[in-house]
């Protein structure tokens, strides 16, 4: 034989209905308060971090470039000055840009520019053209007027 259980009257069931409802509301929205708590946090975290990993991509961007640079230039500074510079003597010869060579003598107010590496110089009036400071190269271009161009 099976006994009925013993239930509360039904005024008191209703009202501990109604007091687990009200607790299960406002355990939801302390989780929703706690929710979107956290997501602000996570959201203002992960722009803070955008921003760090934009400026350090930025920086990483600027030492790459700056690496580059070395890298080419010891290419160069490695490399047989007639080798890179015998193209830039072509390209005066065939365009007719006037060029000279060490030992000949430089008239007043012409400039310079290494066929080697580019370096630019306004030596004095009537003295004799010494190879490249920089690279030691004896072939250069003329520009007429001086720095102005």
């Amino acid at each position: 034989m099976t006994k009925e259980p013993k239930l509360p009257p039904e005024e008191d069931l209703a009202e501990e209905l109604r007091k687990d409802l009200e607790d299960l509301v406002e355990g939801e929205l302390a989780v929703e308060d706690l929710t979107a708590n956290k997501v602000a946090f996570l959201r203002a975290w992960l722009k803070d971090d955008l921003h760090r990993a934009a400026d350090y991509l930025r920086g990483l961007g600027g030492e790459v470039q700056t690496l580059e640079e070395r890298t080419g230039d010891w290419l160069l500074d490695a490399a047989d000055p007639t080798e890179t510079a015998w193209p830039n003597l072509m390209r005066c010869i065939k365009t007719g840009q006037p060029w000279a060579l060490a030992g000949e003598k430089v008239k007043a107010g012409e400039e310079l520019q290494c066929l080697g590496c580019g370096y630019r110089a306004l030596p004095p009036a009537d003295t004799q053209i010494t190879p490249c400071h920089r690279c030691g190269y004896g072939c250069f271009r003329q520009i007429e007027g001086g720095l102005e161009d």
